[in-house]
């Protein structure tokens, strides 16, 4: 009979709320984001390149030793560039004395203001020879990508001339300057070899998006959904014939069934947009993209998902909603107003935000004490651990513990909770303190 009710309560929960006009905006709308935010630096990264305009510039050459012929030539050869524009007249390089050196800058300045010649200037000096520094100054000097554009022609320059300088031949000189290694990378786990750590990475972080903000909306729903029923005295007609805990296990459920099917949904839209769109922001990159790799890249970005992280992922996210949103369910009991609800839900996400401050952590070393155990805390595993695989190989027997351990969380979470809901939901007035909330919890 309790069984039956629960489902009912269930029922009623999962019905309201996927009917919900909300709950198609925000299953449609979140993948989008997630995917534009996946996306869009990749294809940022292809616009904000370095352009032809990096070869139009002035080089100011007072090393004495034809430092600036070899970062000029160093730029003209660079296919990643394209091709020089009509307005185009460089790199030009001017040999000056260190004695002419202000006047010749002085100069470049008036250029490069005029707008007609050049976009900048580029001082060379013994000090540059030394590898000590060198000088840049124009319209462009603020675009990251031309900067390290220019300072890599720049150390690659001073290397060739200083093996020049020890003797090493011509030959071999050139085949260093056009030198170019490509550096892929490839997990290996227990089960062998898998896919490439950048793909593992974009793909943890995404899980533990979709989980973080998952937990918050919905445990917020039956937060809400609570103090609606408190305040409105429906809790007082429902009780009268369900008991309190079976009230609070059907909302869990129904709730958490939403959350589970959105869950499913904003994972399978966002894959499908991530493999359909790829393929326009590596057309997008150009050649020289495609020819690094790039669209395999993109296109595999969740590639690492095999059918048992996906599955474990999912009991990861029912076993961190039950246990949170039992516990917004007790901070929605104890209290009579919206502005008190979200001060009494204060602990419960403060949790969620303490572990979300340690994934910057679990991302640069996922195989650290912090990360390890932050996998064994059942406040934060639902979200760190699904992290962690993507990241890196993690024993089945470690995720195996961290769900038993989770789930022992959880037990608890809802023993805690329910004691709490059960009276509180049939108690008005002013917010109880740490001391009543003990009694509750000892004579509930």
């Amino acid at each position: 009979m309790a069984d039956s009710k629960l489902l009912i309560v269930a029922k009623r929960e999962f019905t309201e709320r996927v009917r919900s006009r909300w709950f198609l905006v925000m299953t449609f709308i979140v993948p989008v984001l997630l995917s534009a935010a996946m996306l869009f630096p990749a294809w940022l990264a292809t616009r904000s390149k370095p352009t032809a305009e990096v070869r139009n510039i002035a080089i100011l050459d007072a090393s004495g030793a034809e430092l600036g012929a070899r970062v000029a030539a160093n730029l003209a050869a660079d296919s990643t560039l394209g091709p020089a524009t009509s307005g185009s007249i460089g790199p030009a390089v001017r040999l000056v004395s260190p004695g002419q050196l202000a006047a010749a800058e002085d100069a470049a300045t008036h250029e490069v203001m005029a707008g007609k010649s050049i976009e900048g200037y580029l001082v060379l000096t013994d000090s540059a020879l030394s590898g000590a520094s060198a000088r840049y100054a124009g319209r462009n000097a603020s675009s990251f990508s031309t900067m390290d554009r220019i300072e890599a022609a720049v150390k690659q320059s001073v290397m060739m001339v200083r093996l020049e300088k020890q003797g090493v031949t011509p030959g071999t000189i050139d085949s260093l300057s056009h030198l170019s290694v490509h550096l892929s990378t490839e997990r290996i786990s227990e089960r062998g070899k898998g896919v490439a750590g950048t793909t593992g990475l974009l793909a943890g972080i995404g899980v533990g998006i979709m989980l973080f903000f998952s937990i918050i909306f919905h445990g917020q729903n039956v937060l809400r959904g609570v103090l609606e029923e408190k305040t409105t005295r429906v809790a007082e007609v429902v009780i009268s014939s369900v008991k309190p805990e079976t009230l609070l296990g059907g909302k869990v459920l129904g709730v958490g069934a939403v959350g589970l099917l959105q869950q499913i949904a904003w994972m399978g839209i966002t894959f499908w947009l991530v493999a359909s769109l790829a393929p326009l922001v590596v057309k997008s990159a150009g050649a020289a993209a495609r020819g690094a790799g790039g669209a395999p890249a993109i296109s595999s970005m969740f590639g690492g998902f095999t059918i048992g992280m996906l599955a474990a992922t999912l009991a990861f996210f029912l076993l961190g909603f039950v246990f949170y949103a039992t516990l917004y369910a007790a901070a929605g009991s104890m209290v009579n107003s919206e502005q008190e609800a979200q001060q009494a839900a204060m602990p419960v996400m403060f949790l969620l935000m303490a572990t979300w401050l340690m994934v910057q952590g679990v991302i640069g070393n996922p195989n650290s004490g912090l990360a390890v155990v932050l996998s064994w805390l059942p406040f934060s595993s639902p979200i760190i651990m699904p992290i962690r695989m993507g990241l890196t190989g993690v024993a089945p027997a470690a995720v195996a513990g961290s769900m038993v351990v989770a789930a022992v969380g959880c037990v608890g979470a809802v023993w805690l909770s329910a004691r709490i809901y059960r009276v509180g939901m049939l108690m008005y007035g002013k917010k109880p303190n740490f001391r009543e909330l003990a009694r509750w919890i000892r004579y509930a």
